[in-house]
């Protein structure tokens, strides 16, 4: 089954954006396509996400040639179209056209260390795809983000030298480079974002849990990775002090650690759409190839039913729930992590805030 390709021009895709977000303005948030948008445009933005699909498929598999070594886990997603247009609407971008992270690629390394080598390997890989800015503006590993996120980020161009592969050259695509470590406190944060109805991910908050997380970031920077967060200023002492205080009247951890992880996920498939339902299940829909599933994302995500939908790919489905933890909404790594953090900072068990 062929790729979708694009169909219009960037400019006809920056103007249907623009007029989501005009109707958005127009219309108290809501957006709904023969009510306030037209087919077309829907269509155009469609049309112009799904093409991206391509890129993807182009992406994870020069990332999994570049070192067999390392040998990283690696996912790739399309972005949901709510997520889309959340990103139009708030202003966070401002042109569907140049938006780099539709097509999205994670790998998640053991160390630090592995994160560089394999970047050096992407810096001299005989592949064609540029590399969009100065090499350490996304690097929150060694800045990291004011929200405590850390990780590195590529925003890549795909270009290609084959005829067969042209239609999709130009288009764009993000890699996000991460450890263990780091995946699993951004995990946490993501659900924590669905659960709750926060905005951790996007923007600073006054609520207590935000400054939990980023006291998190920090232990978990320094205890397992022997690095600082964006609190090096905090001792060790202080960090854990205002951790437990605010737990004590949040129990912010206390529910991440109860949350029901999702065990409804067979039959997964290395190419699959993950369901969110309204009233909070996870349904799987497996598909024999990315091109059929990207055929389909958009109905599934139009059903009532649907809070949101994803469509994923791995190389294995091991791999999908390993990249994508928080759509299965599995904290485990991140509260054995936080234990081991408490634990080592503390010298002991003083308060054992999720297992009492």
């Amino acid at each position: 089954m062929a790729w979708p390709t694009p169909l219009n021009s960037k400019n006809r895709v920056r103007t249907a954006g623009k007029r989501i977000v005009k109707a958005y303005e127009e219309n108290n948030g809501i957006i709904a396509w023969g009510i306030n948008i037209s087919r077309e445009e829907f269509d155009i933005i469609e049309n112009w996400r799904t093409s991206h699909g391509a890129v993807l498929n182009t992406a994870q598999a020069w990332l999994r040639r570049l070192d067999k070594l390392q040998r990283p886990i690696v996912g790739q997603r399309l972005k949901r179209y709510d997520t889309v247009i959340d990103k139009l609407t708030s202003g966070r971008s401002h042109d569907l056209s140049t938006m780099h992270d539709i097509a999205g690629v994670r790998a998640i390394f053991r160390s630090i260390d592995e994160i560089s080598d394999f970047r050096s390997q992407m810096r001299i890989s005989k592949a064609q795809h540029k590399i969009l800015h100065e090499d350490n503006k996304f690097d929150y590993i060694s800045s990291p983000k004011a929200s405590g996120y850390r990780g590195i980020h590529e925003v890549m161009e795909r270009q290609v030298g084959s005829k067969s592969g042209s239609a999709w050259n130009g288009l764009k695509f993000e890699v996000q480079l991460r450890t263990a470590i780091q995946h699993a406190w951004a995990t946490a944060v993501e659900i924590y974002d669905d659960t709750q109805l926060a905005r951790f991910k996007f923007q600073s908050s006054q609520n207590p849990a935000y400054e939990q997380f980023l006291i998190v970031s920090e232990m978990f920077a320094r205890v397992h990775e022997n690095a600082f967060g964006c609190l090096k200023e905090k001792s060790d002492t202080e960090l854990v002090k205002r951790f437990t205080e605010l737990e004590n009247s949040t129990h912010t951890v206390t529910m991440i650690h109860g949350l029901q992880v999702a065990v409804n996920y067979k039959p997964l498939e290395k190419n699959s759409i993950l369901q969110r339902t309204h009233s909070g299940e996870l349904v799987v829909h497996p598909f024999s190839s990315f091109p059929r599933a990207l055929r389909e994302i958009s109905r599934i995500e139009s059903m009532p039913e649907t809070l949101n939908a994803v469509l994923v790919g791995a190389k294995t489905p091991y791999h999908i729930r390993e990249a994508f933890r928080n759509y299965f909404e599995d904290t485990a790594d991140f509260v054995a992590l936080l234990d081991e953090a408490l634990l080592s900072i503390r010298g002991s068990h003083e308060i054992d805030l999720w297992h009492t």
